[in-house]
Order: structure tokens, then C-alpha cells, then sequence
């Protein structure tokens, strides 16, 4: 119990870098009443990067939540030196070459080039790259399944997926949702988080308005919020070498592999 009584839920929200999360922190905020304005996303869904897991519980429904932010290939077990049990887990993953190019844009000066200074190419934006430029920092994803093959705390793509597919099957406190599946049934999709988190009577066409006004498209970190935007920026060709060598992969997680 917490200090105020209620019963207490830890919530992650994990995914590989890229895949949605921004959004599903958002949704979540829609459906949980978190109020807007700066710092309360931070506060109340927080990024891990940036703040402490255990610190700002926000009180709803008779409970005290605490929802955080992950990146990392393993469900956290300390943060900050404070120990605690994640007690559910929404997982997103998305198209792995929408992750790319997200990935691009991320690591662009339009928006954290710093990120990307360990690449070969420094990236001004993703329209401005040659195509010799993208198909070096294609090759290096169509490889290893990611642009950064020396961070271990991520690792693949396909290797984060496969780890919370696993505890999926294994446990019942991680629900699995795909990008594209919110994109298309938005209202299926998060009743299905809703129950799973146990929340009722939530607005869920509330929380949608809410979740778009937080992550309007700004040409910036709020890149482009769409299904197989990769083909604005790839070839047939490219597309075809990543599919064919990650084939069993991407039919694991429901991806045309033609």
C-alpha cells in the first residue's frame, strides 16, 4: 500500500527506441486524466532517461500509478538505486524500417544530432540525405537490426521484440500491441489496454484528442505519424534485402515479406 492509502500498480512502457512509445505515454496520460501543460508527461509517464521511477505517483481510480519509460531489452528491477516490481508492462513495437527511418530523423540536427554522432553519416535531415548516404546507414540496420550495434542495453530490434514476446507468453502481465494495429482500430486497441490495466469507464475518444494535441506533428521528434513511410525514402531494392534476410522475423510479427 501507499502512503495514501491506495493500492499501488507500476506500470512500463517499453519498447525498442522509435516504435511509438511517445505516443503510447500520451494515450495513457488521455485515459488517466494527466493534466497538460510542461513537465506533466515527464512527471506522471516518466522517461527514464530523465527521471526517477518511483517518485510521482498519480492517483486515479483508487490507485496510485506510477507509470515509466523504457528503452532497455529487460524489464527493470531498480532505478536510481530503489528497488520494485513492475506489475504491468504495454509493450509497442512498430514496421522495423518505419523504425529506421524515425531513427534517421531522430539522429538529424533537426532534432538531436548528438544521438547520432557515433554514425558514419551525420545526418542534417532525412530528405537531404544522397542516396549513397542512406544505403550506408541502411546497410548498417539491414545488418544488425538496428544503427547502434554497441548498445547492448537495446540491442536489436528483433531481439527486443522477442524478449517481450516471450514474457508474454510466459507471464501475464505484458500485453503486446503493434503500431500499426493502434493506427488502424485505435478504440479496439487501447480497450484492450484498458482491461488489461484494469482502468473503467475511461473516454476513449477523449484520450485520442488528448494523445493527438500531445503529439502533433512538428516536422521535428513528432516526425510523421503513418504507416510505411519508408517507401517515400526507399527502393524496392532496399526494401526487398531487409525483408528477405529478416524474413522469419518479420512474419513473427505479422509484416508482409514480399
Amino acid at each position: 500500500m501507499s502512503e495514501t492509502g491506495n493500492a499501488q500498480m507500476v506500470v512500463g512502457l517499453y519498447s525498442f527506441p522509435k516504435s511509438g512509445n511517445t505516443w503510447l505515454r500520451a494515450i495513457i496520460a488521455g485515459l488517466c486524466d494527466i493534466p497538460g501543460g510542461p513537465g506533466m508527461l515527464q512527471k506522471y509517464v516518466t522517461d527514464t532517461h530523465y527521471g526517477k521511477v518511483l517518485e510521482n505517483p498519480w492517483e486515479f481510480q483508487g490507485k496510485d500509478w506510477y507509470f515509466y519509460k523504457s528503452h532497455r531489452k529487460d524489464v527493470l528491477e531498480e532505478h536510481q538505486g530503489e528497488a520494485f516490481k513492475t506489475d504491468r508492462i504495454l509493450y509497442i513495437y512498430r514496421h522495423p524500417l518505419d523504425v529506421f527511418m524515425s531513427y534517421l530523423n531522430f539522429v538529424s540536427k533537426n532534432v538531436s544530432p548528438k544521438a547520432g554522432e557515433s554514425l558514419p553519416v551525420q545526418v542534417s535531415s532525412v530528405e537531404e540525405l544522397t542516396p549513397e548516404e542512406l544505403e550506408t546507414l541502411f546497410a548498417i540496420f539491414v545488418e544488425h537490426g538496428t544503427l547502434f550495434p554497441r548498445n547492448v542495453a537495446f540491442g536489436s530490434l528483433f531481439e527486443h521484440v522477442a524478449n517481450f514476446r516471450a514474457r508474454a507468453e510466459k507471464n501475464g502481465d505484458t500485453l503486446i500491441m503493434r503500431y500499426e494495429d493502434l493506427y488502424d482500430d485505435f478504440e479496439g486497441v487501447v480497450q484492450g489496454m484498458c482491461d488489461f490495466l484494469g482502468l473503467e469507464d475511461v473516454n476513449i475518444a477523449k484520450a485520442y484528442r488528448v494523445a493527438d494535441r500531445r503529439t502533433k506533428q512538428n516536422g521535428k521528434f513528432f516526425w510523421k505519424r503513418q504507416k510505411e513511410n519508408f517507401r517515400n525514402y526507399l527502393s524496392d531494392e532496399q526494401v526487398t534485402r531487409f525483408v528477405t534476410k529478416w524474413a522469419d522475423e518479420m512474419q513473427a510479427l505479422g509484416y508482409d515479406t514480399k
